[in-house]
């Protein structure tokens, strides 16, 4: 008999999913750039850089207090090289770009000391494979949602049998183990890997907002919310269909005898119970929140309407047992991580005498949903939701395919866009390092002409250095195009041609040969003076 059950999942995110790794995008390591996010490794920044940017950077960096928004600022304006060098790029929201657009580089205030407080624009990146930088889903995540529906099936949706039970204590009574019998716990034989992107997955992620939004209609006398409290979350996007594959693991010890170290034997589920327990806990949760934020307008009316023909194409096989939904990371819902009957969730009722006032309720009074804009009052959707497919077919759920093709094509032709972006700014980058290593090579040329110049002048006589000099002075005067009879170096030609008297022959020689081609060149040796000069550099010659 086989001790292992291995079941393969794949996954569709329906909602946005952020589950926290505790990382930040920071816009040091990032620029945004129209509408995608271009993620950077401080190592390469050498390389994508020119010159005067990386010793601009290595100065801000030196300074005591470094001043990061004049890095910001360095970093964007230089943005274009910096995208080339990226390890990976991601759609942002309209409204993020536009956030980010208002306050890279910028103060948002100073404190009274005149130290600088910089606009926030961290945003927090979801749980993801270091190397690939694709998104994941631990099993862990997916494992504790299951946790939740098995222990409401446990429950049954009674009250607390003291009012004083707390989570641990309840846990431990539904799944009958202790602190000193851990072993005892059922969900130890059930394991969840972590997820891996499917074959045919280019999702990625995404960077939406996270806002705030009354669950029912509030009163006329309070002022609507105007959208202060929000996150930047990077998210899994919704409708990739079967983005994400995992495995769930279940350890088969019926056969095994009775055992103290082992859970008992009515908490030994199968996989279409742990699928029975997930879709009766989460499917009237889905139902509800669709129905409330259909209620609120929050939704647009394409969206709404998508997602019922989603649960409509998917019903027959949640009713199977060959898929199941679950809600899985941030702003999951009070009511998806609380047991029915037992749910009591703490509400802020603003300061009292002995600190923060608050109360008990059955339900939460705000929703957190996804939005594309910070003050967003529609065309927002909620968080979590995920469709889990169970031992799969090769060919998607009727319907379900040409259902989310939609949005396959517009993040296809997403990334052809991108890839041609940055091919436009590779031959960009490449264009501008063949010119820099062109005047790099010239600097070099003209510094070892310099060098060479200063060898042969420091090996001259001072007549020679002198006759040097002045051809030089020449040259450089008849390439400008300002040589005329009148220029300061034919002065200084006749000025030599009076010292030369007492040079060496050989010297006095070269003097003439010069002079006598400048005259030339200037047409100076007609007429009555053009005889005068031709008469004194034959004299000179002796």
């Amino acid at each position: 008999m086989k001790f292992l059950e291995e079941h393969t999942l794949v996954i569709t995110a329906l909602t946005p999913v952020h589950i926290g790794c505790g990382e930040d995008y920071t816009p040091t390591d990032y620029v945004i750039d129209d509408d995608a996010l271009f993620a950077f490794d401080s190592a390469g920044l050498d390389a994508a850089l020119p010159d005067m940017a990386r010793k601009e950077l290595l100065r801000l960096v030196k300074e005591n207090q470094p001043d990061l928004s004049s890095i910001q600022k360095l970093f964007y304006n230089h943005r274009k090289a910096l995208m080339v060098r990226a390890h990976h790029c991601l759609p942002v929201a309209r409204g993020v770009a536009k956030l980010y657009q208002e306050r890279i580089g910028k103060t948002a205030q100073r404190e009274e000391s005149g130290k600088k407080v910089l606009n926030r624009l961290e945003i927090e990146r979801t749980f993801y494979n270091p190397l690939s930088h694709q998104p994941v889903i631990p099993g862990s995540s997916l494992k504790g949602a299951i946790r939740t529906a098995l222990l409401d099936g446990e429950n049954n949706g009674q009250t607390l049998r003291d009012t004083e039970e707390k989570n641990k204590d309840l846990q431990q009574r539904l799944f009958q183990y202790e602190d000193s019998a851990l072993e005892k716990d059922p969900m130890r034989l059930i394991h969840l890997a972590d997820t891996e992107a499917d074959a045919r997955n280019t999702a990625g992620s995404e960077i939406r907002f996270a806002v705030n939004r009354p669950r029912e209609e509030p009163k006329r006398s309070k002022a609507p919310q105007d959208g202060s409290l929000y996150q930047l979350l990077e998210t899994l996007p919704e409708l990739e269909l079967r983005a994400y594959r995992s495995r769930l693991t279940l350890h088969k010890v019926d056969s095994i005898q009775e055992s103290d170290k082992l859970p008992v034997a009515g908490l030994h589920w199968t996989m279409g119970q742990i699928a029975q327990a997930c879709n009766r806990f989460y499917l009237p949760l889905l139902e509800q929140e669709m129905k409330r934020v259909k209620q609120r307008k929050y939704v647009s009316p394409d969206w709404a309407q998508r997602m019922d023909k989603l649960l409509e194409c998917i019903r027959p096989y949640l009713d199977k047992d060959q898929a199941m939904l679950l809600r899985v990371g941030r702003h999951s819902g009070a009511e998806a991580v609380t047991l029915n009957g037992v749910r009591s969730i703490k509400i802020m009722q603003g300061k009292k005498e002995n600190g923060k006032g608050e109360r008990r309720e059955p339900q939460p009074r705000t929703l957190w949903l996804a939005a594309d804009a910070q003050g967003s009052r529609s065309e927002m959707t909620s968080f979590g939701w995920a469709l889990v497919e169970i031992n799969p077919q090769e060919q998607p759920p009727d319907g379900l395919e040409q259902l989310l093709e939609q949005s396959d094509t517009a993040k296809q032709k997403w990334l052809a866009q991108k890839k041609q972006r940055l091919t436009e700014l590779q031959n960009e980058l490449e264009q501008r390092q063949q010119q820099e290593e062109a005047e790099r090579q010239q600097q070099e040329k003209k510094q070892r002409e310099e060098e060479k110049k200063k060898e042969i002048l420091a090996a001259m006589t001072d007549q020679q250095r002198a006759i040097f000099e002045w051809e030089e002075a020449f040259k450089q005067a008849k390439a400008s195009d300002q040589l005329k009879p009148q220029h300061v170096v034919m002065n200084r030609l006749s000025e030599l041609m009076k010292k030369a008297g007492d040079w060496s022959e050989q010297d006095r020689n070269k003097l003439c040969d010069l002079a006598e081609s400048a005259y030339k060149t200037l047409g100076m040796l007609k007429g009555k003076k053009g005889r005068e000069r031709k008469e004194k550099i034959q004299a000179l010659r002796g």
